[in-house]
């Protein structure tokens, strides 16, 4: 069970709005764990915590900030930004090509359309860039939507 936020009745694990007040209990915040760090371990390293969401850049703060908690939590985010991304991309490559394959020539408008469509869809992996560095940058150790809650560094 959960507690509504607007009129602070139990709300059901499952409901997708209250059933008092009807307010949305689904939340798009995600977790912010800016509290459980040292608050000079966060300034010492909040350069390093950008670097993580900048590419291969990401491994700045995986070799030099080894022993920052903050920079490690930044890392991890940016790590799997940047895993994400690539996959997405190669995933989206291939398709593009079959789809070319198939409707290559008369119906070359298809995989076109595609690759179009995945470019704009891509978008979305600069917005969470932009979101982490904005995150590091103000000294905070929020999740990234979406992929946040893994963990592949620890």
């Amino acid at each position: 069970m959960m507690i509504c936020k607007n009129c602070g009745n139990t709300v059901p694990d499952h409901a997708i709005r209250c059933p008092v007040c009807g307010a949305s209990a689904v939340s798009a915040d995600t977790a912010d764990y800016t509290a459980q760090y040292d608050p000079r371990d966060i300034e010492d390293n909040r350069v390093y915590a950008v670097f993580s969401y900048i590419g291969l850049l990401v491994l700045i703060p995986i070799l030099g900030a080894r022993h920052s908690y903050f920079a490690r939590f930044h890392a991890n985010q940016g790590l799997l930004l940047l895993l994400t991304s690539a996959v997405y991309s190669v995933a989206t490559r291939i398709a593009t090509r079959v789809l070319d394959l198939i409707f290559g020539g008369f119906l070359s408008f298809i995989p076109n359309t595609f690759s179009a469509a995945a470019s704009l869809i891509g978008l979305i992996f600069v917005v969470l860039m932009v979101l982490g560095i904005i995150n590091a940058a103000t000294g905070k150790a929020k999740e990234l939507p979406f992929l946040g809650r893994f963990r592949v560094l620890k």
